[in-house]
């Protein structure tokens, strides 16, 4: 062999390794690369599974809605309408809680507040029936109160489920 071609075998084999050591970071940045978006599509995965969840557990509650209803009590139309009103409050409650965890941010804010503030009126009005049945004078004003405070709730919650309901479906479509 020649000088030459010991020089030629030299430049060869040196090509050869630098070949094979670009081919190798590159592999390694496609790697990475892949890697990255895997991680991406597996949580885009995970998130849609964790709305559909939340789709359905809320479309079931409004299908269920009627079971969370109290029992009808009272012999008079009126006192029917009346234990309706009083109970709706509490039967919305007994919703929200199955809805809250299901439920955005921004719905939750909103309705923690009517739900503090039916919890507040419903505890007044207790205290204003004395221990003999009779009322003080405030009460008709607090039941009153308390009624707008349950339908106010009652509103609020069945639009933030059925909004919810929307946003999820837009998700996933």
């Amino acid at each position: 062999m020649t000088n030459w071609d010991t020089i030629l075998n030299s430049v060869i084999i040196t090509a050869g390794v630098f070949a094979a050591l670009i081919t190798a970071i590159a592999n390694i940045v496609i790697s990475i690369i892949n890697n990255g978006r895997l991680k991406g599509i597996e949580k885009k995965k995970e998130l849609n599974e964790i709305d559909k969840y939340r789709y359905s557990r809320l479309y079931e509650l409004i299908l269920n809605w009627h079971k969370y209803d109290s029992q009808y009590t009272g012999n008079t139309p009126s006192e029917i309408a009346s234990s309706r009103l009083v109970n709706l409050f509490l039967d919305n409650s007994g919703r929200y809680e199955i809805a809250k965890p299901l439920l955005d941010a921004k719905y939750i804010d909103e309705l923690d507040d009517i739900f503090e503030k039916g919890n507040h009126l419903l505890k007044k009005l207790l205290d204003a029936e004395n221990p003999d049945g009779s009322h003080t004078k405030e009460f008709n004003a607090i039941k009153n109160e308390y009624f707008d405070v349950g339908g106010e709730f009652s509103d609020k919650l069945k639009a933030a489920i059925n909004e919810q309901l929307k946003t999820l479906l837009k998700k996933n479509n």
